[in-house]
C-alpha cells in the first residue's frame, strides 16, 4: 500500500496535485446555425447590455478577453479556431462608433422581426466567443 503525499492516507494511487491555474481550458465556438437563431441573438444581446459598457469598450473588452486567454480555442470539430489580431476591426468593418452594438443591445427587449443575417455572423462568433471565454455560466444559458 502506498501512502498519499497529499492527504496522507493508505491508497492504491496517491492523489494527484491539480494546479491552481491550468490554462488547459478548451472553448468551442458556436455553430453557424446555432449564432444565427433569433432566440440566441435575442439572449447574446441581453447578456452583452448586462455588461453595463459604453458601446465603444465592448470591442476593448472582447479584445482583452479573447487575445489574453491562454487556453486552446476550437471549431466545433476540433480543428483550431485562429484569430487575426483585428478580427473585431474588420468584423464590424473598421466602424470605430460600433453604433451596430447599439441596436444589438435592444434585441433582448423587443421581438426581431427577421432572422439575423449572414453578414453579421463575424460579428456575433466574436461576441459570443468572449462570453464564452470571460462568462462560461452566462454562454451556457445564451446557448440554450
Amino acid at each position: 500500500m502506498t501512502t498519499c503525499q497529499r492527504c496522507g492516507r493508505d491508497v492504491c494511487q496517491p492523489c494527484v496535485f491539480k494546479p491552481v491555474n491550468d490554462n488547459k481550458r478548451v472553448v468551442v465556438v458556436a455553430r453557424d446555425d446555432e449564432l444565427l437563431r433569433r432566440s440566441h441573438v435575442q439572449r447574446l444581446g441581453t447578456a452583452t447590455r448586462a455588461l453595463n459598457m459604453p458601446r465603444r469598450e465592448i470591442p476593448n473588452w472582447m479584445a482583452d478577453v479573447i487575445y489574453g486567454f491562454k487556453g486552446k480555442i476550437v471549431w466545433p470539430g476540433g480543428k483550431e479556431f485562429l484569430i487575426h489580431d483585428e478580427a473585431i476591426d474588420r468584423a464590424f468593418n473598421d466602424d470605430g462608433s460600433f453604433r451596430w452594438l447599439s441596436d444589438f443591445m435592444l434585441f433582448g427587449e423587443r421581438e426581431l422581426r427577421q432572422s439575423p443575417q449572414f453578414r453579421t455572423l463575424h460579428r456575433l462568433r466574436l461576441i459570443d466567443l468572449a462570453f464564452r471565454i470571460a462568462y462560461p455560466d452566462r454562454a451556457a444559458f445564451i446557448a440554450k
